[in-house]
């Protein structure tokens, strides 16, 4: 939100605050309302005043060029060649003097042009920065003040903070609004921005209906007639106004409808009147399926829940986010009925983000603006409208308040809000501040005083409410450093807590980076990715419930609108967006939550996802997928988990998630469960999501795989006995898994084994079609004894025939 000094000044005395706006923003910050910028509008005009072109000639050496004499308020005028040729002399001029330096960084010096001295520039509006084209300098009025400042002259002084308030403050998102909150800070008076303009003796009820049937989304709706105004270009008082703080003029009635807005906060709406069917305005529902073109040309389908406003035949506004293009004010416009109501917040905030529309008029409803306001704001527009437009009021306006909103009254007890805080509070004090706010303040005893606030602050609702509000208005510097007692032992962490830490830790280790993402997701990207048209199990994959999705009622936007039932879709659009802006090489995990809905309620369960893209540059060309990197760099971290019980288990295709390749993809079978999934990005995702290199992905039920952790450290004694190596190859099937075959090795020879694994595999014409020969080197070693020959030969005996039995598979 941004604030104009220059206009706030209007409102309450801020004039110290022109020479030292750093304070303002001090004062401020300190009160909750954070100034993010500070711009000096006048700042890029230093330097530049308003010149008179006493004498006007000839360049000796260029027929394009003039040579002016130019008083600028000096002992002397000042020569200054200019190559414009729409001034005269006797012409009042912009001048920008050596020293100045103009928008874009263009310095001002002393120069020479084809050997004459020139000692500035005449100016046009786009030099100034004030146009984006203009056919030659700026002429200004004759009885422009020589030598006075530009900024001066054109209502440029001024300072523009730029404010970040909070949602529950949306009482200052208006020059209004924190004139009031600098009057309560400063303890000064501030006015009330309202003159009476004329009526005529015509009513605006005998002209035009009203009927609000929407009463429980519109408590409150002003309108009134305004005839035979002239739309037209807004004088540049109301122009620089808007402009000062970032908005364009479009005509004279719409800025004035803007500049109220911006002024007390309160959106306003003109319609043309002449468009208005029936002379009818209906404050109701929309109809299910009917179409709505707004004032930018876009066409939304209703759906029967938004609030409208009607005429006696069609929708002419989304009732408190935009206008319709049916309805708007044209430069053919001569009569308006003037719109200023006030609705609901859910209403506003649910239409708005349903149809993604967002409009200033929608930010401040859903928000929350001033009930109590909406008469006066209709009353501010008509004076204005009337000043800038001309036209007739007519009398008798319509205000259907059927059921004032009255603010609640809180009981508040001084020694609560003197506990709440670490300090003494009298009652003088709070009740000075509560009046300054704008409450009303009963005295129900000593300790007790019943409190209302003013109808703009409606967020203050409940005793700690107001016990905030004096807190910062107080000052937060009041409340003193105490360090805590130790009365009792810190509690202990939360086992999830440091299981999470454990993580951090190991895979940040291992040159993963954490990614941290929003638990919603697109609902349309889950279901794809996932494959819920064929069937998708969660509990199939190792993870506990499986569910429907939890549509969120109220998105933040539509691609965000499902709470997430895996980690995996989010992360790999994360991977992509780095790939696409020149990371090409990378990994990360993510540790969080996922969300389903059963039969008995709302599940949320814990997911640990990798994801891993990208090849690393290496002297020797390597064609081994991206997954088995993924894969080693999983099993270091079940390594870290001091476990040794796991196995990877091929999936059958039809099994697979759509986005994962249905030839690369493998459960994990961690401690006599499977516990979730690793594969490669399927390539058809590949290519959706733009990726430049190949995407490994794995996701696991978290709370599995850290089940009993921390394990204790377990040791033994190294055994003094000489280890012996024996080498084993079979010839299998190809589909059957490695994994297997090693762990009935394990389970034959027990205690006895040392390690086992595979060194060298081969395919081919030797060993037939459909098969591979698979090597395995065995390690032994004897905790007690040296292991004899006949010992080792019954051992892989006992391995050879236990092997082929199970598996039907032979020794090469």
């Amino acid at each position: 939100m941004k604030i104009s000094l220059s206009w706030l000044n209007q409102y309450v005395d801020v004039e110290k605050y022109f020479e030292n706006p750093k304070a303002l923003d001090d004062k401020l910050t300190h009160a909750g309302l954070e100034v993010e910028d500070i711009d000096d509008r006048a700042k890029p005009y230093q330097n530049v005043v308003v010149g008179h072109i006493i004498e006007k000639g000839q360049h000796p050496d260029a027929d394009r060029l003039s040579l002016c004499q130019v008083d600028v308020g000096g002992k002397s005028p000042q020569q200054i060649i200019c190559g414009a040729s729409n001034h005269k002399q006797g012409d009042k001029v912009v001048v920008a003097l050596p020293g100045a330096v103009l928008p874009g960084d263009f310095a001002i010096k002393k120069s020479k042009i084809r050997g004459v001295e020139s000692l500035g520039m005449l100016c046009s509006e786009t030099e100034l920065g004030l146009g984006e084209s203009s056919e030659g300098i700026i002429i200004l009025p004759v009885d422009a003040p020589v030598g006075e400042s530009f900024a001066k002259y054109y209502e440029l002084d001024d300072i523009v903070l730029e404010l970040s308030v909070t949602p529950n403050r949306a009482d200052c998102l208006s020059h209004f609004g924190l004139a009031r909150e600098v009057s309560c800070l400063d303890g000064v008076e501030y006015k009330v921005p309202l003159k009476e303009k004329p009526e005529i003796s015509e009513s605006t009820r005998d002209h035009f209906q009203l009927e609000v049937k929407a009463t429980d989304v519109c408590p409150r709706y002003c309108g009134r007639l305004i005839r035979n105004v002239q739309v037209k270009e807004s004088p540049s008082w109301l122009k620089n106004r808007l402009e000062s703080v970032g908005m364009k003029s479009i005509n004279n009635i719409v800025d004035v409808t803007n500049y109220v807005m911006l002024e007390l906060g309160q959106p306003l709406h003109a319609f043309d009147a002449n468009e208005i069917n029936g002379s009818k305005i209906l404050v109701d529902y929309s109809q299910e399926g009917e179409k709505f073109i707004t004032l930018d040309g876009s066409e939304i389908e209703l759906t029967g829940k938004e609030v409208m406003i009607r005429d006696a035949e069609k929708p002419v506004a989304l009732a408190g986010v935009v206008g319709g293009v049916n309805s708007g004010v044209t430069d053919e416009t001569t009569n308006i009925f003037l719109e200023s109501a006030y609705f609901t917040m859910s209403s506003v905030r649910k239409t708005a983000r349903s149809f993604g529309i967002e409009t200033d008029s929608a930010y401040r409803f859903s928000r929350g603006v001033d009930p109590e306001g909406t008469f006066l704001a209709m009353q501010r527009a008509s004076e204005l409208i009337q000043e800038v437009a001309g036209g007739e009021l007519l009398s008798d306006p319509y205000d259907n308040y059927p059921s004032p909103i009255k603010a609640k009254s809180v009981e508040v007890r001084i020694n609560f809000v003197a506990q709440k805080l670490g300090y003494e509070v009298s009652s003088t004090q709070f009740v000075d501040w509560m009046n300054r706010l704008g409450c009303q303040v009963e005295k129900k005893d000593e300790n007790i005083f019943q409190v209302t606030p003013p109808a703009f602050r409606g967020d203050l609702n409940i005793e700690e409410d107001f016990i905030e509000e004096f807190a910062r208005l107080h000052g937060y510097s009041e409340i003193p450093e105490t360090l805590p007692q130790k009365v009792d032992e810190p509690t202990e962490h939360h086992s999830m807590f440091l299981h999470e830490q454990f993580v951090h830790k190991n895979l940040q280790g291992m040159g993963f980076q954490q990614a941290v993402n929003f638990a919603f997701t697109n609902s349309v990207t889950q279901s794809e990715f996932l494959g819920f048209e064929q069937g998708y199990s969660f509990i199939d994959h190792g993870f506990d419930v499986s569910g429907e999705s939890v549509f969120l009622k109220n998105p933040i936007s539509e691609e965000l609108n499902v709470m997430r039932q895996s980690l995996l879709p989010r992360l790999v659009e994360v991977a992509a967006e780095n790939d696409r802006k020149g990371n090409s090489l990378g990994k990360l995990y993510e540790v969080g939550a996922t969300f389903c809905k059963t039969d008995k309620g709302y599940h949320e369960s814990s997911q640990l996802g990798f994801v891993m893209w990208g090849k690393k540059e290496r002297l020797w060309s390597e064609n081994v997928p991206l997954v088995y990197e993924l894969k080693s760099e999983v099993e270091n971290f079940l390594f870290a988990l001091k476990s040794r019980s796991w196995s990877w288990r091929v999936v059958q295709k039809e099994q697979v998630p759509s986005g994962f390749h249905p030839a690369q993809f493998a459960h994990l079978f961690f401690e006599g469960k499977v516990v979730g999934y690793i594969g490669t990005l399927h390539p058809l995702w590949n290519e959706k999501l733009k990726f430049k290199s190949p995407c490994a992905i794995a996701e696991f039920n978290f709370e599995k795989l850290m089940q009993g952790q921390p394990r204790p450290v377990k040791s033994k004694s190294l055994s003094k006995y000489q280890k012996v190596e024996r080498d084993l190859a079979f010839v299998m099937p190809r589909e059957l898994a490695v994994g297997d075959v090693t762990a009935e090795i394990r389970r034959v020879i027990g205690g006895k084994l040392i390690d086992v694994f595979v060194f060298d595999l081969y395919e081919g014409e030797k060993v037939g079609a459909g098969q591979k020969s698979v090597a395995f080197r065995m390690i032994l070693q004897g905790k007690d004894e040296t292991l004899s020959d006949d010992q080792i030969l019954g051992l892989q005996e006992k391995v050879i025939n236990s092997v082929s039995q199970k598996f039907s598979i032979s020794v090469r």
